[in-house]
């Protein structure tokens, strides 16, 4: 049995939601990043923290307890990572930061969301 048939719809629902919102983020922090300011690059990132809260709190309601164990450790990397990526935005270091994103954030999110749901 998949988590989708474990769970009511209304929570799996936030949490596809969630998730859609923050890779949505990601996406527009990414194309910020083309253009190089720093100002704008750091509040995307706090966007996408804040996104990130509100999977957090959603996500570990679905499945079973080893679900919820596997979901709160995969949104733990995520959050590294994305804070990761945020530091080096600090650093001016943007070029390492857009490959996290491209390469490690939106790749795992969105396998993440896929696992949920398919589109």
């Amino acid at each position: 049995m998949g988590m989708k048939e474990m769970n009511d719809g209304g929570a799996m629902k936030r949490v596809i939601l969630s998730c859609d919102y923050l890779i949505s983020d990601m996406e527009d922090g990414l194309h910020k990043m083309d253009k190089k300011g720093k100002d704008q690059i750091l509040q995307s990132f706090e966007q996408m923290m804040d996104r990130y809260e509100q999977l957090h709190i959603v996500a570990p309601t679905l499945g079973s307890h080893r679900d919820k164990g596997n979901i709160k450790a995969r949104l733990t990397r995520v959050k590294r990572e994305l804070q990761d990526a945020q530091t080096a935005v600090e650093f001016d270091q943007y070029e390492k930061a857009e490959e996290m994103l491209k390469s490690h954030l939106l790749p795992a999110l969105k396998r993440f969301r896929e696992g949920l749901w398919p589109r």
